[in-house]
């Protein structure tokens, strides 16, 4: 049974990132779309329920971050705790490591918010 309609966007350039986010999400039942650029993961076809994605897609990119915010969708952003936090960050963060449960919380929690 799915958890809930709508897609998971995940945005991340690196590969086994990627790969654990997409398996974290797809035992809890979620439906997962996973790209390593924004230019490809920008235009989603289905309804979305959330976007995750990689503060290193983001930095130095301030069209991208306008496009995001632009965007309406939920988002989770994955910093890694050790980068100048990116400036009027307007959504929730998960700094990495993290355990896959604390990811689908987060799910949930914005599931319930929007």
């Amino acid at each position: 049974m799915l958890a809930s309609s709508g897609i998971i966007i995940v945005i991340a350039p690196d590969l086994g990132l990627r790969q654990s986010l997409t398996f974290a999400l797809e035992v809890e039942g979620y439906q997962v779309e996973a790209y390593d650029s924004w230019a490809k993961g920008r235009v989603p076809i289905a309804p979305v329920r959330c976007m995750i994605v990689d503060d290193q897609i983001l930095r130095g990119h301030h069209d991208l971050r306008q496009e995001l915010l632009a965007s309406g969708h939920a988002v989770i952003l994955l910093t890694d705790g050790m980068s100048p936090p990116l400036e009027n960050n307007p959504w929730i963060t998960l700094t990495k490591p993290f355990d896959g449960a604390d990811l689908v919380d987060l799910v949930k929690h914005v599931a319930r918010a929007t």
